[in-house]
């Protein structure tokens, strides 16, 4: 069976507390509506997770992650002209029924609601084809089920109109069936896996229930799924969604024309594979395309993969290529005009529903920070748009047919190029690495905020990376925002969960503030000291596991969107954060590093700072700020020195500089030397 809550978390006193950008007027956060609920995204989150994923809850987390996302019932002939059109010859006549000697499910042949593959698979007969299921291959997959009504069930037409919206509130085109649920976990993560394992904008594929059949329409914006027929009394609309289907193009089938099998002589090839570390000669190479740029050449490498199996969303994939200028290149200087190694990302960015908003492109952002020369960020970035790239499902989520609730956002295929080819902030090499890459990082985020005006909103431990000479790197800014762009442009907020803050994650209608990065910093911070560095023998396999199972904290909540941070508000409450037991095996000071940039987060989720949890200065003076001339005089005092710390990056990059100055003990020896703990990612 699932594993639901079936509880609402204990409410803190999140919507009351003073914020950091309000406490100097004295006034409370005004809650609004343009805010965004949070959602545990199954894709982004997963390399983060200390929490198992076991087959089902896999697909119970992909099954909430589409809740909103269904766009049905579309009718069958509406469906075929829309994505499937045919030029040229009619549809054959059908001389007879081919579906009517198909076996109906009974108590003997009943399936599991939840086989583990699709049950049938279409493939392009130009290829091999696979004697197993292979969705790095397949054109189109069938999913047979035993029970019509399971996993959709369609509005009856003669309802009356206040009957229909009355089950169009109640959702009863997804039913909240268990096995409901885990039907559509499971479509969506075969959906996933597919897209995870090709080049695609879109795809198609087929439920066949006992009696009745649905087509489905996949892109990173949900599923358009249309009415349920009857295979055997309508046998010609199977049969012409088949046929219309093996006319299309691969372009109408979904796949992306900007990615080609590479055509590169042998000596390319192998320079390529040397300058990506590829020992297999068989290995093989694709050619990416980046929109604007195919004058100038084209990058080469091995296919994009993920172990992100969710389907909707940003689908972020990215790797190392090598950039190879065309002969007859319009570009004659730079890093764009020679051969070389090279950072891709091949992401979905969202975009507006309301004409009004422009979502700015992330190259185009990076061009702003250019402009205000914003350090530790990559130069050179390029990006565009990718041809036919653009979801439809959001264009149905107003439709007169609809019969569910919906929560849709469009994105557009995206594409960028950077010529710093780093390694993520959680493969360093020494403490004393880490701190300087969180430093560096800090500083590119502060001179963005206060200069160019810019909010990142999405600092985790993969946005972070360190270059070849061990700085840091703040990357992936595509979903930052300006500090003047207040309110809401999507229906759920985006981040990383593990390193979102505890008040973001608590509260669905609070606005990202700076407060929520700088405790971003420190979260990213924290989750690889407890995960990486070794601890004494003391701390045990369970204490990690339960440390980092704060990270992870998630409730459902009604309203489809989920909540958290509980367990990181407690802990910086109690001043405990981030662990009562952990000691580093290593003689560092990062611990005390940690201590001192949660102080002012004690002041924002617990009680006026207690004098028992000021940490020792150098010459023994208890102190939050650094070197005061004047102690403060009251707890009261010094909650209101925490919070005013949160309006600017100051203190938090003067405890880093400072620990870095004096070297503090940070270790330089490589931690694989010193028996690095690692864990399976």
């Amino acid at each position: 069976m699932s594993k639901t809550h079936q509880f609402e978390p204990a409410k803190r006193q999140s919507s009351t507390r003073a914020t950091a950008s309000n406490v100097q007027h004295g006034s409370q956060l005004e809650l609004t509506s343009d805010s965004t609920p949070a959602k545990k995204k199954f894709g982004s989150n997963l390399p983060y997770t200390s929490t198992p994923q076991d087959y089902e809850s896999a697909r119970d987390h992909l099954s909430n992650e589409m809740e909103g996302r269904w766009v049905g019932a579309m009718p069958v002939e509406e469906f075929f002209k829309t994505f499937l059109p045919v030029a040229g010859a009619p549809l054959p006549e059908i001389s007879e029924n081919p579906f009517q000697n198909v076996q109906e499910s009974g108590p003997d042949n009943r399936r599991d609601p939840t086989m583990d593959a699709a049950s049938r698979s279409v493939y392009n007969c130009d290829q091999p084809v696979p004697n197993r299921t292979e969705f790095s291959q397949m054109e189109l997959w069938m999913e047979f089920k035993s029970n019509d009504g399971v996993a959709f069930w369609d509005i009856p037409t003669n309802f009356t109109e206040n009957s229909r919206q009355r089950a169009i509130k109640e959702g009863w085109f997804t039913p909240k069936t268990n096995d409901g649920r885990l039907i559509r976990g499971q479509l969506a993560h075969y959906a996933g896996a597919m897209h995870s394992m090709q080049f695609r904008n879109f795809s198609f594929s087929v439920l066949v229930e006992s009696h009745n059949a649905r087509f489905l329409r996949w892109d990173p914006s949900g599923a358009i799924v249309t009415a349920a027929f009857s295979y055997r009394a309508q046998p010609k609309l199977m049969a012409e969604f088949l046929w219309r289907f093996d006319h299309l193009t691969a372009k109408e089938r979904g796949h992306d024309p900007t990615i080609k099998p590479a055509d590169l002589a042998d000596e390319v090839a192998a320079r390529v594979r040397e300058k990506l570390g590829i020992e297999r000669d068989d290995t093989v190479m694709y050619r990416y395309e980046l929109p604007g740029m195919a004058r100038s050449g084209y990058a080469y490498g091995p296919k994009l993969t993920t172990s992100n199996r969710s389907l909707v969303s940003r689908c972020t994939r990215n790797q190392p290529v090598v950039w190879i200028p065309a002969l007859d290149s319009v570009v004659t200087e730079g890093p764009w005009s020679q051969e070389g190694k090279i950072y891709m990302k091949d992401t979905w960015r969202f975009l507006s529903n309301s004409p009004d908003i422009k979502v700015i492109p992330e190259h185009e952002i990076y061009k702003e920070l250019y402009c205000h020369k914003v350090p530790n960020i990559p130069e050179h970035v390029v990006g565009g748009d990718i041809e036919g790239g653009k979801t439809r499902t959001q264009e149905f989520a107003r439709a007169a047919w609809l019969c569910v609730k919906t929560r849709i956002s469009p994105y557009q295929h995206y594409r960028l190029f950077h010529p710093v080819v780093g390694r993520p902030i959680y493969e360093f090499e020494c403490t004393k690495q880490l701190v300087t890459g969180v430093f560096d990082a800090l500083e590119a985020h502060s001179h963005a905020f206060e200069k160019a005006k810019i909010l990142h909103r999405d600092i985790s431990a993969g946005n972070i990376i360190l270059t070849d000479d061990g700085r840091g790197l703040l990357i992936d800014w595509e979903l930052a925002k300006l500090v003047s762009d207040i309110g809401s442009r999507r229906p759920d907020r985006t981040g990383t969960w593990q390193f979102m803050s505890a008040k973001l994650l608590e509260d669905p209608t609070k606005l990202h503030e700076l407060s929520d990065d700088l405790e971003s910093f420190l979260h990213v911070l924290a989750w690889i000291t407890l995960r990486y560095l070794p601890a004494v023998a003391t701390y045990s396999a369970s204490n990690r596991d339960q440390d980092l199972a704060k990270f992870d904290e998630v409730f459902p909540n009604p309203g489809d969107f989920e909540s958290g941070g509980n367990a990181k508000a407690d802990a910086f409450a109690a001043g405990t954060y981030p662990s009562r037991k952990y000691r580093p095996r290593i003689s560092t000071p990062l611990l005390k590093l940690l201590r001192r940039l949660r102080l002012p987060f004690k002041s924002l989720y617990g009680e006026p700072t207690s004098d028992d949890d000021q940490l020792e200065s150098d010459d023994g003076q208890e102190k939050l700020v650094d070197a005061p001339s004047v102690l403060p005089e009251s707890r009261t005092e010094t909650n209101d020195q925490g919070m005013m710390f949160l309006q600017t990056s100051t203190f938090f990059l003067k405890e880093t500089r400072r620990a870095l100055d004096k070297g503090c003990g940070l270790r330089t020896t490589r931690l694989t030397e010193i028996c690095r703990v690692v864990f399976p990612r």
